[in-house]
C-alpha cells in the first residue's frame, strides 16, 4: 500500500519498526560517549608521551654533546708576591717556573741556581734546593731553556751547561690523602762548552741568538748540544754512555761544525727530544733543518728563503708528536706571525720537504714565548704586551684569552696543561687553574677540510685513535655522513626498483592464489634479523662476488634481458590453448625458470671471460691493470645485503598502497577500452603514489639507521669515494665500533653522540620532508 511505512513479510505480518536513536537506552548513549571520551583521551596522552619521549631523547643524546662547543674555563687560583724576591734589580733573575699537575705546589729557579718551592694556594716556600755548575765551583746561569715536562738546559757563565729535570711525586696514605714531594735531578752535564759572551746585541728587546746552548738527553741517543759559537755557524756536540753486559761503561764523543752556507745569523732554533733533528732560522728569514742523528754524516734536510718578507723567526717549538713546527716571526709595527710547518710529500714518490701549512692569525704584540701543550696541538703564546693566548695549530682557533691587569713577563704551563703559572710585571706570581677539555675540535674540524701531519693536502678524515700517545684525533664527521649516504643510496638502487615493481605486479597482475602466498612471504624476509643478513653477506655473498665479478657484471644486464624476452614470448602465447587459463596471473611461475637459466649462463660467460680476458680474475687485472683496488666487502655487497633487508618494508606499503586504490577506477578504466597495464600505468600508480613516496622513505630512513649489515657486511673504512669496488663507514656503524672503547667524558665519546644527534635529526628531517610530500600527493590524486 502506498504512503505505508510497514511492509507485509512472507509470513503474513508486519515486520517490526527500527528503534530509532531517540528511543535508545540514555544510559547506553551515556555510556558509549563516556568511553569515547576515555578513549579519545588515552589516545592523545600516549601520542604526547611519544612526542615527549622522542624529543627527550634527543636532549639527552644532544646534552652529552654540547660540552664539545662550551668555552674554556680560565679561573684564577691564586696570587701572591714572589717567594724570595731578587736582593737587587734584576739580580738574580728568575729564569724559568713549574707547577705540578694537581696545582699543589710550584717553584721558580733563578740565575743563581736556586730552586724555590712554594705552595700554590698560598706562596709558603717550601723548599729552595740548588744546582751548581758542572765540576763545581760558583757562576751563574745565563739562560735556562726549557723543553718537555720539566726539563731545563742551563748554561752556566763559567762555560758549562747542565740539564735537569724537576719531579713532582704524588704519594699516598692509607687514608688516602695526597703529598706531593720534589727533587730535582741531574740529567747530564757539560764542564767546558764554549759559550757566546754575555755582551749580545739586543734586536727588538730580546737577544738576537735567544737559543745560545740546547741540551737534549735521550736514553739511546745520549745527550745532543747544539750551540751558536761566536765565529758563526752551529756546533753540535753529542756524548753517549753505554753499558756492556759485564756492567762495565765506555763513553763515546762527537762533534760537528754546521755552515749556514745562507746570509745572516742564527736568530732561532730547537732540536727534537731525540737529539736527531735540528731546526734553525736565520736573522734574515731562512728556515733550515738537518739530520743530526749521525754528526759523522749530518744531512741538511731542508733550506728555505721562508720569511724574508715577515722578518727572521725569533721563537720556535715542537708541538705534541714533534712534527709540528710552530714559529714566531716578527714584523712591522711590532705584530707578529704564526706559522706552522711540517714534512710532506708534495709529489708521490719525492722527497719530503718542510713546508708552511697553517697560518695564525697575526697577533697585535711581539711574540716572545711559545709552550706548547703536552696532550693536544695546543699552542700557548706570550707577548711583548703580556697577554697570553691559546691557540689550536690545525683549525687556526683561538681557544681563549689571558690579558691580566699587570702584563705578564714569563710563563709555564703544567704537565697535563690544566694549569698555568706566570710572573707578571709586579713581580707577584699567578696561578690559573685551566679546564680546556675538548681543544681540537669545532664545527671547522668537524665539517671542513683540515691539513693533518703528513697528508700532502687538506682532506676530511677519521680516525680516533693509534698507537702513540702523542697521536692527534682525526675527527671529521663527512666520511661517516658521506658513507652513510652511500650506503643508503647503494640500498635503494637495488631495493626501490623490485619492491616498488614486484608490488605493482602482486596487487594488480598476479592471482589472488598465489598473492596470499609471495605477500606473507615477504613479510617473513622481513622479520630476519640483520645480524643475520649481515653474517651470510660477510662469509658467504661477499667471497663470491670477488671471485665471480664477471658473472655478477654480467647478472645486471642478463636478467633484465631474460625478462624482457619472456615477457615478449608470453605475449604471443598466453592465449594458445590451455595457457590461455594457467599463465594469466600466474607469469612469474613461467618466467622464473628463465630467470634461473639466465644467472646460470651469466656464470658461465663470466668464468668463461675471466679466463680469455682478465688472466682469471677480473678484480685482480683491475688492480694490476688500473690502480682499481677491490676490497672483498664492498658496496656491491652492501646493495645486494642492505636491499634484502629494506626490500620487505618497500614491498609491503607499497603493495598496500596499491590494493587501496578504488576498484570503481580500475572497472572503469578497463571498461572505456584500456588494457590492464594502461590501467596500472595511468590509473592505478598515480592513485597510489603518496603511499608508494611513504613506502620509499619508509625505506630509506630504514636504510639510513641500518647498523649491523654495515657493520659487519664492509670494511668500515671511513673513505669518500662513491666507487662500488670499495667499503664506507656510516654514522650508525660508527657509533657501533667506537663506543665500547671511548672514555666517557671524552672528545670521542661526545663525538659519537654528536652524530647520534646528526643522525636522529636527518632522520627527522627525512620524515618530514616525506610527510609534506605524500600530503601533497594525496591532494593532486585524491584521499585513497
Amino acid at each position: 500500500m502506498n504512503g505505508t511505512r510497514e511492509v507485509i513479510s512472507r509470513y503474513g505480518g508486519p515486520l517490526p519498526k527500527p528503534e530509532s536513536p531517540a528511543g535508545m537506552d540514555a544510559r547506553l548513549i551515556r555510556k558509549v560517549r563516556r568511553h569515547d571520551r576515555i578513549a579519545t583521551r588515552v589516545i592523545t596522552a600516549g601520542g604526547v608521551l611519544v612526542i615527549v619521549a622522542v624529543i627527550g631523547i634527543l636532549v639527552l643524546i644532544a646534552q652529552v654533546a654540547l660540552p664539545l662547543f662550551l668555552s674554556p674555563s680560565i679561573e684564577q687560583h691564586a696570587a701572591f708576591p714572589l717567594p724570595r724576591p731578587p736582593r737587587a734589580l734584576g739580580e738574580p733573575r728568575i729564569l724559568a717556573l713549574g707547577l705540578d699537575e694537581y696545582l699543589e705546589s710550584g717553584f721558580v729557579l733563578d740565575s743563581g741556581g736556586v730552586f724555590t718551592f712554594f705552595e700554590a694556594a698560598r706562596g709558603g716556600v717550601l723548599d729552595t734546593p740548588a744546582v751548581s755548575p758542572p765540576g763545581g765551583g760558583r757562576g751563574r746561569i745565563l739562560r735556562a731553556d726549557s723543553h718537555g715536562k720539566l726539563r731545563y738546559g742551563l748554561t752556566w757563565s763559567g762555560g758549562g751547561f747542565s740539564l735537569v729535570e724537576v719531579v713532582f711525586r704524588p704519594e699516598f696514605d692509607g687514608a688516602g690523602r695526597r703529598t706531593i714531594t720534589h727533587a730535582v735531578e741531574i740529567l747530564a752535564e757539560v764542564e767546558a762548552l764554549p759559550v757566546p759572551g754575555s755582551g749580545i746585541a739586543p734586536r727588538n728587546g730580546i737577544a738576537s741568538r735567544s737559543s745560545m746552548v740546547i741540551g737534549r738527553f735521550h736514553e739511546e741517543s745520549g745527550l745532543t748540544l747544539a750551540s751558536l759559537p761566536e765565529s758563526g755557524g752551529i756546533s753540535l756536540y753529542r756524548r753517549v754512555e753505554e753499558e756492556n753486559l759485564l756492567g762495565e761503561s765506555s763513553l763515546e764523543e762527537s762533534a760537528a761544525q754546521l755552515e749556514l752556507g745562507v746570509p745572516g745569523r742564527v736568530s732561532a732554533m730547537i732540536l727534537d727530544e731525540a737529539g736527531g733533528l735540528l731546526y734553525a732560522g736565520t736573522d734574515t728569514g731562512y728556515l733550515m733543518r738537518w739530520d743530526v742523528s749521525d754528526l759523522d754524516g749530518v744531512r741538511q734536510l731542508d733550506v728555505s728563503a721562508a720569511f724574508k718578507e715577515r722578518g727572521g723567526p725569533h721563537a720556535m717549538t715542537l708541538l705534541l708528536g714533534e712534527q709540528t713546527l710552530a714559529i714566531a716571526t716578527g714584523g712591522a709595527a711590532g705584530r707578529a706571525h704564526l706559522s706552522g710547518w711540517f714534512p710532506f710529500r708534495k709529489e708521490e714518490g719525492g722527497e719530503q720537504r718542510l713546508l708552511p701549512v697553517h697560518w695564525q692569525p697575526t697577533h697585535d704584540a711581539y711574540i716572545t714565548s711559545l709552550m706548547p701543550s703536552r696532550r693536544s696541538k695546543t699552542l700557548t703564546t706570550l707577548d711583548r704586551e703580556g697577554v697570553l693566548r691559546f691557540e689550536y695549530f690545525n683549525t687556526g682557533r683561538t681557544l681563549a684569552v689571558i690579558e691580566p691587569e699587570n702584563p705578564l713577563r714569563q710563563a709555564a704551563l703544567s704537565a697535563r696543561a690544566n694549569g698555568l703559572i706566570a710572573l707578571d710585571a709586579a713581580g707577584r706570581v699567578v696561578i690559573w687553574s685551566l679546564d680546556i677539555p675538548h681543544p681540537e675540535v669545532s664545527w671547522s674540524s668537524y665539517f671542513t677540510r683540515i691539513w693533518y701531519e703528513g697528508y700532502p693536502e687538506p682532506a676530511f678524515v677519521w680516525q680516533s685513535s693509534a698507537g702513540t700517545d702523542d697521536f692527534e684525533p682525526k675527527l671529521s664527521l663527512m666520511p661517516l655522513i658521506f658513507g652513510t649516504l652511500k650506503g643508503t643510496f647503494y640500498g635503494l638502487l637495488f631495493a626501490a626498483p623490485l619492491g616498488v615493481l614486484g608490488a605493482l605486479y602482486t596487487s594488480s597482475l598476479m592471482g589472488a592464489g598465489m598473492r596470499r602466498i609471495v605477500k606473507p612471504a615477504f613479510e617473513i624476509i622481513g622479520a630476519v634479523p640483520t645480524v643475520v643478513i649481515g653474517f651470510l653477506a660477510a662469509l658467504w655473498l661477499a667471497p663470491i662476488i670477488k671471485t665471480s665479478l664477471t658473472a655478477f657484471l654480467l647478472m645486471i644486464g642478463f636478467l633484465p634481458l631474460a625478462m624482457i624476452s619472456s615477457s615478449f614470448l608470453f605475449e604471443r602465447i598466453r592465449n594458445v590453448g590451455v595457457l590461455k587459463k594457467t599463465v594469466r596471473g600466474h607469469e612469474f611461475l613461467w618466467i622464473a625458470p628463465l630467470l634461473l637459466l639466465a644467472v646460470w649462463v651469466s656464470f658461465l660467460a663470466g668464468h668463461a671471460l675471466d679466463a680469455l680476458l682478465f688472466s682469471g680474475s677480473l678484480a685482480d687485472w683491475l688492480f694490476s691493470t688500473g690502480g682499481v683496488r677491490m676490497d672483498q666487502r664492498n658496496s656491491i655487497v652492501i646493495a645486494c645485503a642492505m636491499g634484502f633487508a629494506v626490500l620487505p618494508t618497500i614491498f609491503t606499503i607499497s603493495d598496500d598502497a596499491l590494493v587501496n586504490v578504488p576498484r570503481n577506477l580500475t572497472a572503469a578504466s578497463l571498461a572505456l577500452g584500456a588494457s590492464r597495464w594502461q590501467t596500472v600505468w595511468r590509473v592505478v600508480l598515480p592513485s597510489a603514489s603518496p603511499g608508494i613516496f611513504a613506502a620509499l622513505m619508509m625505506g630509506l630512513g630504514r636504510a639510513v639507521g641500518e647498523t649491523m649489515i654495515v657493520l659487519m657486511a664492509t670494511g668500515n673504512t671511513p673513505i669518500m669515494d662513491w666507487g662500488p669496488f670499495n667499503g664506507m663507514r656510516t654514522l650508525a656503524a660508527n657509533i657501533a665500533v667506537e663506543i665500547p672503547e671511548a672514555p666517557k667524558g671524552g672528545t670521542l665519546y661526545r663525538t659519537l653522540f654528536l652524530s647520534a644527534v646528526i643522525l636522529f635529526l636527518t632522520t627527522m628531517v627525512l620524515n618530514s620532508i616525506a610527510e609534506v610530500v605524500r600530503h601533497r600527493l594525496r591532494r593532486k590524486f585524491g584521499q585513497f
